[in-house]
Protein backbone atom coordinates (compact mmCIF):
# COMPACT_ATOMS: atom_id res chain seq x y z
CA UNK A 1 0.00 0.00 0.00
CA UNK A 2 3.14 2.20 0.86
CA UNK A 3 4.68 1.91 -2.88
CA UNK A 4 1.24 2.45 -4.35
CA UNK A 5 0.56 5.54 -2.30
CA UNK A 6 4.27 6.71 -2.69
CA UNK A 7 4.18 6.04 -6.62
CA UNK A 8 1.28 7.98 -6.87
CA UNK A 9 2.12 10.82 -5.42
CA UNK A 10 5.40 10.68 -7.27
CA UNK A 11 3.35 10.73 -10.46
CA UNK A 12 1.37 13.54 -9.25
CA UNK A 13 4.17 15.90 -8.17
CA UNK A 14 5.77 14.61 -11.89
CA UNK A 15 2.58 16.21 -13.36
CA UNK A 16 2.32 19.16 -11.30
CA UNK A 17 5.94 19.92 -12.31
CA UNK A 18 5.68 18.90 -15.77
CA UNK A 19 2.97 21.15 -16.64
CA UNK A 20 4.60 24.56 -14.60
CA UNK A 21 7.51 23.76 -16.90
CA UNK A 22 5.39 23.37 -19.76
CA UNK A 23 3.95 26.65 -19.42
CA UNK A 24 7.14 28.21 -18.55
CA UNK A 25 9.23 26.95 -21.51
CA UNK A 26 6.20 28.00 -23.53
CA UNK A 27 6.00 31.56 -21.71
CA UNK A 28 9.42 32.35 -22.34
CA UNK A 29 10.59 35.07 -23.79
CA UNK A 30 11.32 35.15 -27.21
CA UNK A 31 14.83 34.78 -28.49
CA UNK A 32 15.82 38.30 -29.66
CA UNK A 33 19.70 37.11 -30.27
CA UNK A 34 18.41 33.99 -32.76
CA UNK A 35 16.08 36.73 -34.24
CA UNK A 36 19.14 39.10 -34.41
CA UNK A 37 21.45 36.32 -35.86
CA UNK A 38 19.11 35.58 -38.47
CA UNK A 39 18.45 38.92 -39.51
CA UNK A 40 21.94 39.53 -39.88
CA UNK A 41 22.45 36.64 -41.67
CA UNK A 42 20.43 37.64 -43.99
CA UNK A 43 22.12 40.63 -44.23
CA UNK A 44 25.42 38.55 -45.20
CA UNK A 45 23.43 36.59 -47.61
CA UNK A 46 22.12 39.94 -49.50
CA UNK A 47 25.75 41.35 -49.71
CA UNK A 48 26.94 38.26 -50.78
CA UNK A 49 23.97 38.32 -53.55
CA UNK A 50 25.35 42.27 -54.07
CA UNK A 51 28.87 41.29 -54.52
CA UNK A 52 27.92 38.22 -57.19
CA UNK A 53 25.95 40.74 -58.99
CA UNK A 54 28.85 43.23 -59.30
CA UNK A 55 30.18 40.38 -61.18
CA UNK A 56 27.47 40.92 -63.91
CA UNK A 57 27.74 44.54 -64.07
CA UNK A 58 31.14 44.92 -64.35
CA UNK A 59 30.94 42.30 -67.37
CA UNK A 60 28.10 43.83 -68.77
CA UNK A 61 30.18 47.39 -68.76
CA UNK A 62 32.89 45.35 -70.58
CA UNK A 63 35.33 45.93 -67.48
CA UNK A 64 37.60 42.89 -65.64
CA UNK A 65 35.21 40.97 -63.70
CA UNK A 66 36.31 41.43 -60.06
CA UNK A 67 38.21 39.04 -58.10
CA UNK A 68 35.22 37.21 -56.01
CA UNK A 69 35.98 33.92 -54.34
CA UNK A 70 33.27 32.04 -54.74
CA UNK A 71 33.90 28.76 -52.66
CA UNK A 72 34.47 31.21 -49.99
CA UNK A 73 30.96 32.59 -50.49
CA UNK A 74 29.17 29.59 -51.38
CA UNK A 75 30.38 28.07 -47.70
CA UNK A 76 29.64 31.19 -45.64
CA UNK A 77 26.12 30.91 -47.69
CA UNK A 78 26.33 26.86 -46.46
CA UNK A 79 27.15 28.14 -42.73
CA UNK A 80 24.20 30.73 -42.42
CA UNK A 81 21.54 28.17 -43.63
CA UNK A 82 22.75 25.26 -42.18
CA UNK A 83 22.65 27.20 -38.76
CA UNK A 84 18.96 28.03 -39.54
CA UNK A 85 16.50 30.77 -38.57
CA UNK A 86 14.63 29.20 -36.02
CA UNK A 87 11.45 29.19 -37.82
CA UNK A 88 8.66 27.05 -37.34
CA UNK A 89 6.47 28.22 -40.17
CA UNK A 90 7.36 25.59 -42.57
CA UNK A 91 7.15 28.08 -45.76
CA UNK A 92 10.09 29.51 -44.45
CA UNK A 93 12.06 26.50 -44.38
CA UNK A 94 10.88 25.66 -47.31
CA UNK A 95 12.30 28.92 -48.94
CA UNK A 96 15.56 28.88 -46.65
CA UNK A 97 16.37 25.53 -48.77
CA UNK A 98 15.22 27.26 -51.86
CA UNK A 99 17.71 30.04 -51.42
CA UNK A 100 20.62 27.55 -50.61
CA UNK A 101 19.73 25.73 -54.13
CA UNK A 102 19.92 29.60 -56.03
CA UNK A 103 23.02 30.40 -54.43
CA UNK A 104 24.79 27.50 -56.01
CA UNK A 105 23.19 28.21 -58.98
CA UNK A 106 24.36 31.32 -58.95
CA UNK A 107 27.75 30.33 -58.29
CA UNK A 108 27.80 27.78 -60.71
CA UNK A 109 27.11 30.69 -63.31
CA UNK A 110 29.52 33.23 -62.04
CA UNK A 111 32.76 31.52 -63.49
CA UNK A 112 30.70 31.35 -66.76
CA UNK A 113 30.05 34.84 -66.87
CA UNK A 114 33.31 35.90 -66.14
CA UNK A 115 35.00 33.86 -68.68
CA UNK A 116 32.60 34.88 -71.42
CA UNK A 117 33.09 37.99 -70.39
CA UNK A 118 36.85 37.31 -70.10
CA UNK A 119 36.52 35.33 -73.41
CA UNK A 120 34.40 38.82 -74.69
CA UNK A 121 37.30 41.48 -73.69
CA UNK A 122 39.74 39.26 -75.68
CA UNK A 123 38.20 39.15 -78.82
CA UNK A 124 37.60 42.70 -78.93
CA UNK A 125 41.83 43.57 -77.94
CA UNK A 126 42.34 40.46 -80.98
CA UNK A 127 39.93 42.74 -83.61
CA UNK A 128 41.44 45.76 -82.90
CA UNK A 129 45.02 44.47 -83.52
CA UNK A 130 43.40 42.15 -86.32
CA UNK A 131 42.09 45.75 -87.57
CA UNK A 132 45.54 47.59 -87.06
CA UNK A 133 47.06 44.42 -88.85
CA UNK A 134 44.68 44.78 -92.10
CA UNK A 135 45.16 48.51 -92.05
CA UNK A 136 49.02 48.51 -91.96
CA UNK A 137 49.01 45.84 -94.80
CA UNK A 138 46.71 47.91 -97.08
CA UNK A 139 48.52 51.21 -96.37
CA UNK A 140 52.30 49.41 -97.78
CA UNK A 141 50.40 47.73 -100.35
CA UNK A 142 51.83 48.71 -103.64
CA UNK A 143 49.20 51.28 -105.88
CA UNK A 144 47.10 49.80 -108.78
CA UNK A 145 48.00 50.30 -112.41
CA UNK A 146 46.83 53.83 -113.70
CA UNK A 147 43.00 53.09 -114.73
CA UNK A 148 43.06 49.81 -113.14
CA UNK A 149 40.28 49.33 -110.70
CA UNK A 150 42.47 48.49 -106.73
CA UNK A 151 41.54 45.77 -104.70
CA UNK A 152 42.67 47.20 -101.54
CA UNK A 153 39.89 49.93 -101.54
CA UNK A 154 37.06 47.18 -102.08
CA UNK A 155 38.94 45.49 -98.98
CA UNK A 156 39.49 48.38 -96.61
CA UNK A 157 35.38 49.25 -97.52
CA UNK A 158 34.61 45.61 -96.77
CA UNK A 159 36.68 45.98 -93.99
CA UNK A 160 34.68 49.14 -92.21
CA UNK A 161 31.08 47.62 -93.62
CA UNK A 162 32.30 44.67 -91.41
CA UNK A 163 33.02 47.14 -88.68
CA UNK A 164 29.76 49.42 -88.46
CA UNK A 165 27.86 46.14 -89.03
CA UNK A 166 30.10 44.46 -85.67
CA UNK A 167 29.34 48.27 -83.81
CA UNK A 168 25.50 48.12 -84.92
CA UNK A 169 25.37 44.81 -83.28
CA UNK A 170 27.72 45.17 -79.95
CA UNK A 171 24.63 48.32 -79.43
CA UNK A 172 21.72 45.78 -80.26
CA UNK A 173 22.49 42.19 -80.51
CA UNK A 174 19.46 41.00 -82.41
CA UNK A 175 19.24 38.19 -85.10
CA UNK A 176 18.94 41.08 -87.69
CA UNK A 177 22.10 42.52 -86.50
CA UNK A 178 23.50 39.40 -86.74
CA UNK A 179 22.58 38.31 -90.07
CA UNK A 180 24.17 41.79 -91.56
CA UNK A 181 27.32 41.36 -89.39
CA UNK A 182 27.42 37.94 -91.24
CA UNK A 183 26.86 39.25 -94.88
CA UNK A 184 29.11 42.02 -94.42
CA UNK A 185 31.98 39.19 -93.67
CA UNK A 186 31.20 37.20 -96.36
CA UNK A 187 31.25 40.14 -98.97
CA UNK A 188 35.00 40.28 -97.21
CA UNK A 189 35.75 36.95 -97.67
CA UNK A 190 34.56 36.45 -100.99
CA UNK A 191 36.75 38.11 -103.39
CA UNK A 192 40.38 36.40 -102.85
CA UNK A 193 43.05 39.04 -101.61
CA UNK A 194 46.01 39.30 -103.20
CA UNK A 195 49.35 38.15 -101.36
CA UNK A 196 50.29 40.93 -99.09
CA UNK A 197 46.19 41.35 -97.67
CA UNK A 198 45.27 37.45 -97.67
CA UNK A 199 46.86 36.99 -93.89
CA UNK A 200 45.21 40.08 -92.62
CA UNK A 201 41.89 39.85 -93.90
CA UNK A 202 41.37 36.05 -93.03
CA UNK A 203 42.71 37.52 -89.28
CA UNK A 204 40.32 40.21 -89.65
CA UNK A 205 37.40 38.17 -90.59
CA UNK A 206 38.21 35.47 -88.10
CA UNK A 207 38.38 38.23 -85.46
CA UNK A 208 34.95 39.86 -86.21
CA UNK A 209 33.14 36.67 -86.22
CA UNK A 210 34.72 35.24 -82.68
CA UNK A 211 33.80 38.86 -81.32
CA UNK A 212 30.24 38.52 -82.24
CA UNK A 213 30.27 34.73 -80.97
CA UNK A 214 31.82 36.28 -77.53
CA UNK A 215 29.09 38.53 -77.63
CA UNK A 216 26.41 36.48 -77.81
CA UNK A 217 27.70 33.18 -75.35
CA UNK A 218 28.39 36.19 -72.61
CA UNK A 219 24.72 37.90 -72.92
CA UNK A 220 23.69 34.02 -72.60
CA UNK A 221 26.13 33.41 -69.39
CA UNK A 222 24.52 36.98 -68.15
CA UNK A 223 20.83 36.30 -68.81
CA UNK A 224 21.23 32.91 -66.96
CA UNK A 225 23.14 34.55 -64.43
CA UNK A 226 20.53 36.90 -64.06
CA UNK A 227 17.35 34.81 -63.58
CA UNK A 228 18.36 32.90 -60.36
CA UNK A 229 16.15 34.35 -57.88
CA UNK A 230 18.31 34.72 -55.02
CA UNK A 231 17.13 38.63 -54.36
CA UNK A 232 13.40 37.97 -54.19
CA UNK A 233 13.82 34.83 -52.14
CA UNK A 234 15.70 36.92 -49.61
CA UNK A 235 12.89 39.34 -49.47
CA UNK A 236 9.99 36.38 -48.97
CA UNK A 237 12.66 34.98 -46.52
CA UNK A 238 13.04 38.27 -44.32
CA UNK A 239 8.83 38.80 -44.70
CA UNK A 240 8.16 35.01 -43.25
CA UNK A 241 11.19 35.48 -40.26
CA UNK A 242 9.29 38.86 -39.06
CA UNK A 243 6.18 36.92 -38.94
CA UNK A 244 7.16 33.50 -37.22
CA UNK A 245 8.59 36.73 -34.69
CA UNK A 246 5.24 38.55 -34.39
CA UNK A 247 3.62 35.04 -33.91
CA UNK A 248 6.27 34.55 -31.06
CA UNK A 249 6.23 37.07 -29.28
CA UNK A 250 1.90 36.95 -29.18
CA UNK A 251 1.88 33.06 -28.10
CA UNK A 252 4.35 33.92 -25.09
CA UNK A 253 2.69 36.74 -24.12
CA UNK A 254 -0.24 34.12 -23.89
CA UNK A 255 1.94 31.61 -21.33
CA UNK A 256 2.73 34.35 -19.17
CA UNK A 257 -0.86 34.73 -18.13
CA UNK A 258 -1.52 30.88 -17.71
CA UNK A 259 1.84 30.37 -16.12
CA UNK A 260 0.97 33.40 -13.28
CA UNK A 261 -2.31 31.10 -12.15
CA UNK A 262 -0.89 27.67 -12.57
CA UNK A 263 1.80 29.29 -10.23
CA UNK A 264 -0.30 30.39 -7.19
CA UNK A 265 -2.10 26.63 -7.30
CA UNK A 266 1.38 25.16 -6.86
CA UNK A 267 2.32 27.65 -4.12
CA UNK A 268 -0.74 26.09 -2.21
CA UNK A 269 0.07 22.31 -2.71
CA UNK A 270 3.92 23.18 -2.26
CA UNK A 271 3.20 24.40 1.42
CA UNK A 272 1.23 21.62 2.43
CA UNK A 273 3.90 18.82 1.39
CA UNK A 274 6.60 21.28 3.17
CA UNK A 275 5.62 20.07 6.66
CA UNK A 276 5.43 16.44 5.43
CA UNK A 277 9.18 17.23 4.07
CA UNK A 278 10.78 18.18 7.41
CA UNK A 279 9.81 15.29 8.98
CA UNK A 280 11.50 13.24 6.44
CA UNK A 281 14.53 15.20 6.32
CA UNK A 282 15.74 13.97 9.82
CA UNK A 283 15.36 10.25 8.31
CA UNK A 284 17.11 11.16 5.28
CA UNK A 285 19.97 12.67 7.72
CA UNK A 286 20.28 9.38 9.25
CA UNK A 287 20.31 7.17 5.87
CA UNK A 288 23.52 9.82 4.69
CA UNK A 289 25.52 8.73 7.38
CA UNK A 290 25.12 4.98 7.10
CA UNK A 291 25.73 5.63 3.05
CA UNK A 292 28.88 7.62 4.22
CA UNK A 293 30.18 5.02 6.26
CA UNK A 294 29.50 2.50 3.42
CA UNK A 295 30.90 4.23 0.85
CA UNK A 296 34.46 4.87 3.08
CA UNK A 297 34.71 1.05 3.92
CA UNK A 298 33.74 0.58 -0.09
CA UNK A 299 36.73 2.96 -1.08
CA UNK A 300 38.56 1.48 0.93
CA UNK A 301 37.70 -2.23 -0.35
CA UNK A 302 38.38 -0.55 -4.46
CA UNK A 303 41.99 1.09 -3.14
CA UNK A 304 42.81 -2.42 -1.63
CA UNK A 305 41.55 -4.35 -5.08
CA UNK A 306 43.55 -1.71 -7.07
CA UNK A 307 46.78 -2.15 -5.87
CA UNK A 308 46.39 -6.26 -6.03
CA UNK A 309 45.38 -5.82 -10.16
CA UNK A 310 48.36 -3.66 -10.22
CA UNK A 311 50.86 -5.93 -8.79
CA UNK A 312 49.13 -8.83 -11.10
CA UNK A 313 49.60 -6.21 -14.33
CA UNK A 314 53.06 -5.86 -13.26
CA UNK A 315 53.57 -9.83 -12.66
CA UNK A 316 51.60 -10.74 -15.94
CA UNK A 317 54.51 -7.82 -17.70
CA UNK A 318 57.37 -9.69 -16.33
CA UNK A 319 55.72 -13.14 -17.54
CA UNK A 320 55.09 -12.05 -20.90
CA UNK A 321 58.91 -11.02 -20.95
CA UNK A 322 60.28 -13.97 -19.78
CA UNK A 323 57.82 -16.07 -21.81
CA UNK A 324 59.17 -14.38 -24.76
CA UNK A 325 62.45 -14.49 -23.76
CA UNK A 326 61.76 -18.26 -22.99
CA UNK A 327 60.53 -18.66 -26.50
CA UNK A 328 63.52 -16.75 -28.06
CA UNK A 329 65.86 -19.30 -26.52
CA UNK A 330 64.07 -22.04 -27.04
CA UNK A 331 63.95 -21.43 -31.07
CA UNK A 332 68.04 -20.63 -30.83
CA UNK A 333 67.83 -24.01 -29.12
CA UNK A 334 66.49 -25.87 -32.37
CA UNK A 335 69.41 -23.89 -34.41
CA UNK A 336 71.96 -25.46 -32.17
CA UNK A 337 72.39 -28.56 -33.79
CA UNK A 338 72.30 -26.82 -37.65
CA UNK A 339 74.86 -23.84 -36.43
CA UNK A 340 76.89 -26.25 -35.30
CA UNK A 341 76.83 -28.28 -38.78
CA UNK A 342 77.14 -25.23 -40.31
CA UNK A 343 80.38 -24.27 -38.13
CA UNK A 344 82.16 -28.03 -38.88
CA UNK A 345 81.62 -27.97 -42.29
CA UNK A 346 84.02 -25.01 -42.70
CA UNK A 347 86.08 -26.02 -39.84
CA UNK A 348 86.56 -29.37 -41.70
CA UNK A 349 88.12 -27.99 -44.83
CA UNK A 350 90.14 -25.75 -42.62
CA UNK A 351 91.41 -29.17 -41.15
CA UNK A 352 92.08 -30.18 -44.87
CA UNK A 353 93.74 -27.24 -45.57
CA UNK A 354 96.27 -27.23 -43.08
CA UNK A 355 96.95 -30.46 -43.37
CA UNK A 356 98.04 -30.47 -47.47
CA UNK A 357 100.26 -27.25 -46.40
CA UNK A 358 102.28 -29.61 -43.38
CA UNK A 359 102.36 -32.18 -46.06
CA UNK A 360 104.11 -29.69 -49.08
CA UNK A 361 106.63 -28.05 -46.09
CA UNK A 362 108.86 -31.49 -45.86
CA UNK A 363 109.21 -30.45 -49.18
CA UNK A 364 109.97 -26.64 -49.16
CA UNK A 365 112.51 -27.39 -46.09
CA UNK A 366 114.38 -30.02 -48.76
CA UNK A 367 114.71 -27.19 -51.33
CA UNK A 368 115.95 -24.64 -48.69
CA UNK A 369 118.41 -27.14 -46.91
CA UNK A 370 119.88 -28.41 -50.52
CA UNK A 371 119.47 -24.52 -51.62
CA UNK A 372 121.62 -23.27 -48.40
CA UNK A 373 124.02 -25.87 -49.11
CA UNK A 374 124.70 -24.94 -52.73
CA UNK A 375 124.97 -21.05 -51.73
CA UNK A 376 127.78 -22.17 -49.21
CA UNK A 377 129.72 -23.85 -51.71
CA UNK A 378 129.45 -20.60 -54.20
CA UNK A 379 130.71 -18.62 -51.42
CA UNK A 380 133.62 -21.14 -50.54
CA UNK A 381 136.90 -20.13 -53.27
CA UNK A 382 137.84 -24.70 -52.89
CA UNK A 383 134.97 -25.98 -54.56
CA UNK A 384 134.95 -28.57 -56.63
CA UNK A 385 133.57 -27.67 -59.79
CA UNK A 386 132.22 -31.76 -59.99
CA UNK A 387 130.96 -31.28 -56.49
CA UNK A 388 129.12 -28.09 -57.04
CA UNK A 389 127.31 -29.01 -60.25
CA UNK A 390 126.21 -32.37 -58.36
CA UNK A 391 124.64 -29.73 -56.33
CA UNK A 392 123.45 -27.30 -58.36
CA UNK A 393 121.90 -30.24 -60.31
CA UNK A 394 120.08 -31.42 -57.07
CA UNK A 395 118.67 -27.83 -56.69
CA UNK A 396 117.35 -27.66 -60.32
CA UNK A 397 115.75 -30.87 -60.22
CA UNK A 398 114.16 -30.13 -56.50
CA UNK A 399 112.28 -26.40 -57.80
CA UNK A 400 111.90 -28.55 -61.27
CA UNK A 401 109.78 -30.33 -59.36
CA UNK A 402 107.83 -28.04 -57.69
CA UNK A 403 107.25 -25.90 -60.61
CA UNK A 404 106.07 -29.03 -61.94
CA UNK A 405 103.06 -29.78 -59.80
CA UNK A 406 102.77 -26.16 -58.99
CA UNK A 407 103.50 -26.29 -55.32
CA UNK A 408 103.47 -22.55 -54.37
CA UNK A 409 100.17 -22.36 -56.15
CA UNK A 410 98.33 -24.98 -54.58
CA UNK A 411 99.96 -23.94 -51.33
CA UNK A 412 98.16 -20.00 -51.93
CA UNK A 413 94.69 -21.57 -52.41
CA UNK A 414 94.99 -23.97 -49.22
CA UNK A 415 95.49 -20.61 -47.33
CA UNK A 416 92.46 -19.00 -49.45
CA UNK A 417 90.36 -22.15 -48.29
CA UNK A 418 91.65 -22.03 -45.13
CA UNK A 419 90.85 -18.17 -45.00
CA UNK A 420 87.29 -18.48 -46.64
CA UNK A 421 86.21 -21.11 -44.17
CA UNK A 422 87.95 -19.41 -40.79
CA UNK A 423 85.30 -15.85 -42.69
CA UNK A 424 82.56 -18.34 -43.21
CA UNK A 425 82.62 -19.54 -39.59
CA UNK A 426 83.15 -15.77 -38.18
CA UNK A 427 79.99 -14.84 -40.26
CA UNK A 428 78.13 -17.61 -38.20
CA UNK A 429 79.08 -16.16 -34.98
CA UNK A 430 78.44 -12.68 -36.17
CA UNK A 431 74.84 -13.77 -36.90
CA UNK A 432 74.52 -15.30 -33.90
CA UNK A 433 75.79 -12.95 -31.43
CA UNK A 434 73.62 -10.21 -33.71
CA UNK A 435 70.39 -12.43 -33.53
CA UNK A 436 70.27 -12.97 -30.02
CA UNK A 437 72.22 -10.43 -27.88
CA UNK A 438 69.99 -8.60 -25.16
CA UNK A 439 71.33 -5.57 -25.20
CA UNK A 440 69.58 -4.44 -28.42
CA UNK A 441 66.12 -5.09 -26.94
CA UNK A 442 66.58 -1.45 -26.64
CA UNK A 443 64.58 0.61 -29.12
CA UNK A 444 66.86 1.65 -31.92
CA UNK A 445 67.36 2.44 -35.40
CA UNK A 446 67.54 -0.88 -37.54
CA UNK A 447 68.23 -2.32 -41.16
CA UNK A 448 65.45 -5.30 -41.85
CA UNK A 449 67.60 -6.66 -44.17
CA UNK A 450 70.61 -7.02 -42.13
CA UNK A 451 68.73 -8.66 -39.29
CA UNK A 452 67.06 -10.97 -42.38
CA UNK A 453 70.46 -11.59 -43.58
CA UNK A 454 71.60 -12.95 -39.81
CA UNK A 455 68.29 -15.03 -39.73
CA UNK A 456 68.76 -16.84 -42.59
CA UNK A 457 72.25 -17.67 -41.71
CA UNK A 458 71.04 -18.67 -38.36
CA UNK A 459 68.22 -20.75 -39.85
CA UNK A 460 70.42 -22.38 -42.95
CA UNK A 461 70.76 -25.70 -41.36
CA UNK A 462 66.72 -25.79 -41.37
CA UNK A 463 66.31 -24.55 -44.77
CA UNK A 464 68.99 -27.06 -46.04
CA UNK A 465 67.54 -28.12 -49.05
CA UNK A 466 65.43 -25.64 -49.75
CA UNK A 467 65.78 -22.56 -52.57
CA UNK A 468 65.93 -19.56 -50.79
CA UNK A 469 64.82 -16.32 -52.72
CA UNK A 470 66.19 -12.80 -51.41
CA UNK A 471 64.29 -9.84 -52.75
CA UNK A 472 65.85 -6.90 -49.98
CA UNK A 473 64.67 -4.21 -51.25
CA UNK A 474 65.71 -1.01 -50.71
CA UNK A 475 64.12 0.14 -47.63
CA UNK A 476 64.68 3.03 -44.61
CA UNK A 477 66.21 2.34 -41.61
CA UNK A 478 63.18 1.88 -38.51
CA UNK A 479 63.03 1.91 -35.22
CA UNK A 480 62.13 -0.93 -33.20
CA UNK A 481 63.52 -3.57 -30.85
CA UNK A 482 65.94 -5.80 -33.17
CA UNK A 483 66.21 -8.78 -31.40
CA UNK A 484 62.74 -8.79 -31.52
CA UNK A 485 62.03 -8.73 -34.82
CA UNK A 486 65.27 -11.03 -35.71
CA UNK A 487 63.27 -13.92 -33.58
CA UNK A 488 59.27 -12.75 -35.39
CA UNK A 489 61.76 -13.64 -38.66
CA UNK A 490 63.14 -16.83 -37.34
CA UNK A 491 60.08 -18.02 -36.45
CA UNK A 492 58.29 -17.37 -39.98
CA UNK A 493 61.22 -18.76 -41.84
CA UNK A 494 61.30 -22.09 -39.64
CA UNK A 495 57.69 -22.45 -40.17
CA UNK A 496 58.05 -21.61 -44.00
CA UNK A 497 61.02 -24.15 -43.56
CA UNK A 498 58.17 -27.07 -41.87
CA UNK A 499 55.51 -26.33 -44.01
CA UNK A 500 57.89 -27.00 -47.14
CA UNK A 501 59.69 -30.63 -48.64
CA UNK A 502 63.53 -31.00 -48.49
CA UNK A 503 63.40 -31.17 -52.36
CA UNK A 504 61.57 -28.36 -54.75
CA UNK A 505 60.24 -26.64 -51.23
CA UNK A 506 60.45 -22.59 -52.30
CA UNK A 507 60.62 -19.69 -49.95
CA UNK A 508 60.96 -16.10 -50.64
CA UNK A 509 61.73 -13.26 -48.38
CA UNK A 510 61.00 -9.79 -49.69
CA UNK A 511 61.64 -6.41 -48.11
CA UNK A 512 59.72 -3.21 -49.61
CA UNK A 513 58.47 -0.05 -49.02
CA UNK A 514 54.53 -0.28 -48.45
CA UNK A 515 53.84 3.45 -48.05
CA UNK A 516 55.21 6.63 -46.89
CA UNK A 517 55.32 5.29 -42.88
CA UNK A 518 56.00 1.83 -43.36
CA UNK A 519 57.90 -0.84 -44.63
CA UNK A 520 56.73 -4.59 -45.29
CA UNK A 521 58.00 -7.90 -44.50
CA UNK A 522 57.18 -11.18 -46.65
CA UNK A 523 58.05 -14.69 -46.21
CA UNK A 524 56.64 -16.49 -48.51
CA UNK A 525 56.64 -20.64 -49.31
CA UNK A 526 55.08 -22.84 -51.80
CA UNK A 527 54.09 -25.18 -48.87
CA UNK A 528 50.98 -27.61 -48.30
CA UNK A 529 48.96 -24.17 -47.12
CA UNK A 530 46.84 -23.37 -44.01
CA UNK A 531 43.20 -24.58 -43.63
CA UNK A 532 40.43 -22.34 -43.46
CA UNK A 533 39.04 -23.57 -39.93
CA UNK A 534 43.62 -23.25 -38.67
CA UNK A 535 43.76 -20.03 -40.48
CA UNK A 536 41.90 -18.21 -37.36
CA UNK A 537 43.56 -19.89 -34.43
CA UNK A 538 47.23 -19.72 -35.66
CA UNK A 539 48.22 -16.82 -33.50
CA UNK A 540 46.28 -17.79 -30.28
CA UNK A 541 48.44 -18.68 -27.96
CA UNK A 542 49.69 -22.67 -27.54
CA UNK A 543 47.76 -23.54 -30.82
CA UNK A 544 50.07 -25.95 -32.77
CA UNK A 545 49.41 -28.69 -35.64
CA UNK A 546 52.59 -29.81 -35.01
CA UNK A 547 53.31 -33.52 -33.16
CA UNK A 548 53.41 -33.51 -29.41
CA UNK A 549 57.25 -32.55 -28.51
CA UNK A 550 58.04 -30.55 -31.79
CA UNK A 551 55.98 -27.46 -31.05
CA UNK A 552 55.20 -25.07 -28.01
CA UNK A 553 52.21 -23.11 -30.09
CA UNK A 554 53.82 -20.23 -28.81
CA UNK A 555 55.82 -18.90 -32.10
CA UNK A 556 53.07 -16.91 -34.11
CA UNK A 557 51.54 -16.04 -30.68
CA UNK A 558 54.73 -14.38 -29.32
CA UNK A 559 55.02 -13.11 -33.21
CA UNK A 560 51.66 -11.64 -33.58
CA UNK A 561 52.70 -9.72 -29.82
CA UNK A 562 55.76 -8.26 -30.70
CA UNK A 563 54.49 -6.66 -33.94
CA UNK A 564 51.33 -5.07 -32.39
CA UNK A 565 53.72 -3.85 -29.57
CA UNK A 566 55.97 -1.95 -32.60
CA UNK A 567 52.58 -0.35 -34.09
CA UNK A 568 52.30 -2.95 -37.14
CA UNK A 569 50.16 -6.20 -37.94
CA UNK A 570 50.93 -9.42 -39.49
CA UNK A 571 48.72 -10.55 -42.32
CA UNK A 572 48.33 -14.15 -43.36
CA UNK A 573 47.10 -15.31 -47.16
CA UNK A 574 47.04 -19.21 -47.78
CA UNK A 575 45.72 -21.80 -50.17
CA UNK A 576 45.98 -25.57 -49.35
CA UNK A 577 48.20 -27.13 -51.56
CA UNK A 578 49.60 -23.38 -52.81
CA UNK A 579 51.33 -22.24 -50.42
CA UNK A 580 51.01 -19.22 -47.42
CA UNK A 581 51.95 -15.67 -47.34
CA UNK A 582 52.94 -13.76 -44.09
CA UNK A 583 53.11 -9.95 -44.49
CA UNK A 584 54.58 -8.21 -41.50
CA UNK A 585 54.03 -4.43 -42.00
CA UNK A 586 56.15 -2.04 -39.69
CA UNK A 587 55.95 1.75 -39.15
CA UNK A 588 59.40 3.18 -40.04
CA UNK A 589 58.59 5.52 -36.76
CA UNK A 590 57.57 3.43 -34.05
CA UNK A 591 55.91 4.36 -31.36
CA UNK A 592 57.30 2.08 -28.51
CA UNK A 593 59.62 4.06 -27.30
CA UNK A 594 57.38 5.00 -23.86
CA UNK A 595 56.65 1.78 -23.66
CA UNK A 596 59.89 0.73 -23.77
CA UNK A 597 61.25 2.96 -21.23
Amino acid sequence: MKIVRGVALALAAAILVGGWLYFYLSSRAVDLGAHTRALAGLRTLSEIDQRWDGLARAVRAGEPAPPIDFAAGRGEVARILAAGFGASDPLAVQTASALRRTFDDKAEFAPKVADAGAAHRAALKEFDAAKGALAAAIADAPPAPKGAPSPHAFFADAAARAEAALLRFGASPSQDNLKALGLAVDDLTAMPAPEPLAGPVARYADAVRAVATARLARDRALEAFGDVPTGPRLDLLSRLLERDYGNAVAEAERYRVYLLFYSGFLLVVVGYYAWKLAESMRTIRRINLELKDANEGLERRVAERTRELSDALERLKQSEAMLIQSEKMSSLGQMVAGVAHEVNTPLAYVKSSLDAVDARLPEIADMAGETERLLGMLERADADEETLAAQFARVTSLVGGMKSHDALGELRALVGDGRHGIQRISEIVTSLRDFSRLDRSKVAEFDLNEGIESTLVIGRNVLKGRHVNKELGAIPRIECMPSQLNQVFLNLVTNAAQATSDAGGEITVRTRVADADHVAVDVIDNGHGIPPEVRTKIFDPFFTTKEVGKGTGLGLSISYKIVESHGGRIEVDSEVGKGTRFTVLLPIRSKIAAAAA
